[in-house]
């Protein structure tokens, strides 16, 4: 435990170096990554604007740090402690998904969509997203081994960033299909696909964890070759247009 009064200290000329560096001008880089990846605490620090911190120490569960808060490396030298932080700024986050199949039976092969996605600024919130993220890793890990990838050990912040994503996608995709397969292949096309998602896709996800403030559909492989929109019909002289040739029928 570190007294009252030092805290107010080091989270004194914590501040002073941060506002320093800002007032040098240096414009910090937009986030790219909602979770960072974890680090050792060896150090102190404190949780800047618009971030959280989540700390695990040895044995303990982890803790949601909000902005303003210390961050104090651990009293013995042998206990182990990490952190990683967290960005409540949108990021841009692509993804592919598919196939999906359409109320007439004809298959989208992928959807590449751009989403903006920022964390909400909750603690508690947060530690559901973490508590749930604990849950599913201790039920891929039953009944035979770890499924390819997964983390290995305690630490519960290791490859974090990488789980999250991949509950987006499997939700999305789950959202996606229902979208999809309620419409034809010539609803998509006329309405637009990017119109149908933004309708249809949450604009809260994982949990209420994560607010969808954009969305893009940047390319779609339709059902023809190549990708695109479906292939219209060549014109042909006089305004017929090419149909498909069938074969005679015998007698």
């Amino acid at each position: 435990m570190v007294a009252p009064l030092l805290e107010v200290l080091l989270l004194r000329v914590l501040r002073r170096r941060a506002d320093a560096e800002a007032a040098s001008g240096a414009v910090p880089a937009r986030p790219t990554r909602l979770v960072g990846a974890a680090h050792r605490v060896d150090t102190v620090g404190y949780v800047a604007e618009r971030t959280s911190v989540l700390l695990q120490r040895e044995g303990a569960p982890v803790e949601v740090l909000p902005a303003g808060s210390l961050v104090l490396p651990p009293l013995l030298p042998r206990t182990r402690a990490s952190y990683a932080v967290l960005t409540h700024e949108p990021v841009d986050v692509r993804l592919r998904l598919g196939p999906f199949d359409t109320l007439d039976a004809r298959t989208v092969h992928q959807v590449e969509l751009l989403l903006g996605v920022a964390l909400v600024d909750a603690p508690s919130v947060l530690h559901d997203l973490v508590d749930t993220d604990a849950r599913l890793r201790d039920v891929a890990g039953d009944g035979g081994p770890p499924r390819p990838g997964a983390p290995e050990g305690p630490d519960a912040l290791d490859g974090l960033g990488e789980r999250l994503l991949g509950r987006l996608a499997r939700e999305l995709s789950s959202r996606t299909t229902d979208a999809v397969r309620r419409r034809t292949l010539a609803d998509l096309t006329d309405l637009s696909l990017g119109v149908v998602l933004d309708e249809s896709l949450p604009h809260v996800l994982l949990g209420g964890a994560l607010e969808r403030t954009t969305l893009e559909v940047v390319d779609v492989d339709w059902p023809t070759e190549g990708h695109g929109r479906p292939a219209v019909p060549a014109a042909l002289p006089g305004g017929a247009l090419t149909l498909p040739v069938r074969p005679a029928a015998t007698p």
